[in-house]
C-alpha cells in the first residue's frame, strides 16, 4: 500500500475490506435495492452502489447488530436472529504500524469485546494478537487503523 503522509494524516485511505453484506444476510437474489435498510442503519454504514446489493462500510462506523436492517427489509433476504450474524472475523495485515516498529495500538482501543491484544517482545514494540472467538465481527477496529491493516474475513465455523 503506498500511503502519502497528507493521506495518513487526514485519515484518507482505502479499506483493505472488501464488500461485507449485512448481518444474517442469506442472498442477494431479491433484493430490489429499496434502500430502506440504509435508511434504517443506525450507524450509517449501511451503503446502496448502483447495481449492487446492501453493503456495510466499515471506516464509517460499526455495526451494533440492532438488526434495524432486517426488521426494515420488505424482502424474506435474511436468516433468524437467532443464528449469528455471519462469520466475518478480525485480520490484521503486515502493513500494521507494529510490525513496522512503530508502537500504535488503535485497533485494540477501540476493540470493547478484547479480541485484539498486544503482546511485548523482545524489541520492545508489542504485536497484535487476535482472538477469533472474541471477534463478533462489528467492524470497530476498521475505521481507527491509521494504515488500514485491519480488515474482516470470512471464517467458517
Amino acid at each position: 500500500m503506498v500511503l502519502s503522509r497528507r493521506a495518513f494524516f487526514t485519515g484518507q485511505r482505502n479499506a483493505v475490506t472488501g464488500a461485507i453484506a449485512l448481518p444474517w444476510w442469506r442472498h442477494q437474489a431479491g433484493c430490489d435495492g429499496c434502500g430502506h435498510c440504509v435508511t434504517a442503519c443506525e450507524t450509517q454504514i449501511v451503503q446502496l452502489r448502483a447495481g449492487a446489493f446492501p453493503q456495510l462500510d466499515f471506516q464509517r462506523g460499526e455495526c451494533t447488530f440492532c438488526a434495524a436492517c432486517v426488521d426494515a427489509c420488505p424482502q424474506p433476504l435474511f436468516h433468524p436472529r437467532e443464528q449469528r450474524p455471519w462469520q466475518q472475523r478480525i485480520r490484521i495485515s503486515h502493513h500494521c504500524l507494529s510490525f513496522q516498529g512503530v508502537d500504535c495500538r488503535s485497533c485494540q482501543e477501540s476493540c470493547a469485546q478484547q479480541a485484539i491484544v498486544f503482546r511485548l517482545t523482545a524489541h520492545g514494540i508489542a504485536q497484535p494478537e487476535t482472538t477469533p472467538q472474541h471477534c463478533t465481527g462489528c467492524g470497530a477496529c476498521i475505521a481507527p487503523c491509521p494504515v488500514s491493516a485491519t480488515g474482516l474475513h470470512h471464517e467458517p465455523e
